[in-house]
């Protein structure tokens, strides 16, 4: 009787085995893609009634010019497909396409994009945004340009024009959908996400929290000329450690306590100092997800 071939089943087995792996190793990954969205969510379509802020005033934009762009997933091991569309929209007339990733791997991805002053290659799509804004904002070094309008009873109307020089990219964004981190591309479907603009942080009373913040404009208003244009010119004017109030006075709230902003760590020393520093991190991820800032350097 011929004895049982051990080495050969061995060697068999051994070549199944190899194939198999290897076969596995050269499958086809799962695609899939992300669709990017912009929004400044109703604040900066609408604007931001008196009841939400403690000093009775109420605030619509005309103009929310928003530069922005170089949309880039990042995966666990360093991979990363990006978008260098940059893009210069007005939130104030709605959400707007920002940028659309396709034969992404499917998986989770860390999110990341710029908010920088535009560029010579810079989009104007739609046609949202004049040219002369566009060289306003660019020659200044503006990241967002805005135009409104602030009313309170016995006041009366005034309006606002300005920009703001941030020039930061946000990385490691959390999902405000979940609270995880970045997006999750779906196999052969669209992961959905949107840069969230949260309008009303430029009103915030104190930096560095979310937490415990009030609405607040009358400074703003008594930094204004005769002719109730309120500038970042005016709003520099306004020392955090003296505020004035309408009546050239001490800012005094509807109690008659002085209005403090607390600045937190930031060393900031004017309203126009301390408004910047809040407008810097006021975009997010898919709503409330909050993103770590890096700054930029032109």
């Amino acid at each position: 009787m011929r004895p049982p071939d051990i080495l050969g089943g061995v060697a068999r087995g051994l070549l199944a085995v190899t194939f198999l792996l290897s076969g596995a190793a050269c499958s086809p990954v799962a695609m899939g893609e992300a669709r990017v969205m912009m929004s400044g969510e109703e604040g900066a379509q609408d604007g931001y009634s008196s009841h939400l802020f403690q000093d009775d005033w109420s605030v619509r934009f005309t103009k929310y010019l928003v530069s922005v762009g170089d949309f880039t997933l990042t995966s666990s091991s360093g991979q990363t497909h990006s978008s260098s569309r940059h893009v210069l929209v007005d939130l104030q007339k709605g959400d707007v396409d920002l940028t659309r990733l396709a034969e992404v791997p499917a998986g989770r991805w860390n999110v990341g994009f710029a908010v920088r002053p535009p560029d010579d290659a810079t989009e104007l799509p739609d046609g949202q945004v004049s040219a002369a804004d566009l060289e306003l904002m660019r020659s200044r070094g503006y990241s967002y340009w805005l135009e409104g309008e602030a009313v309170k009873v016995g006041q009366g109307v005034f309006r606002f024009a300005f920009g703001f020089p941030v020039n930061a990219r946000m990385v490691d964004c959390i999902n405000g959908v979940d609270g995880t981190q970045g997006i999750i591309v779906p196999e052969n479907s669209i992961a959905e996400a949107e840069v969230t603009i949260h309008a009303e942080h430029m009103f915030y009373d104190r930096l560095g929290t979310h937490r415990g913040v009030q609405l607040r404009f009358e400074a703003f208003a008594a930094s204004a000329g005769p002719d109730k244009l309120i500038t970042s010119e005016g709003l520099a004017g306004q020392q955090l450690l003296d505020l004035r109030g309408m009546n050239g006075g001490e800012l005094l709230d509807a109690a008659g306590k002085p209005v403090i902003y607390e600045p937190g760590a930031y060393a900031v020393q004017t309203l126009w100092e301390f408004v910047t520093q809040s407008i810097v991190d006021q975009a997010h991820l898919n709503g409330g997800g909050v993103c770590a800032v890096v700054p930029l350097t032109r």
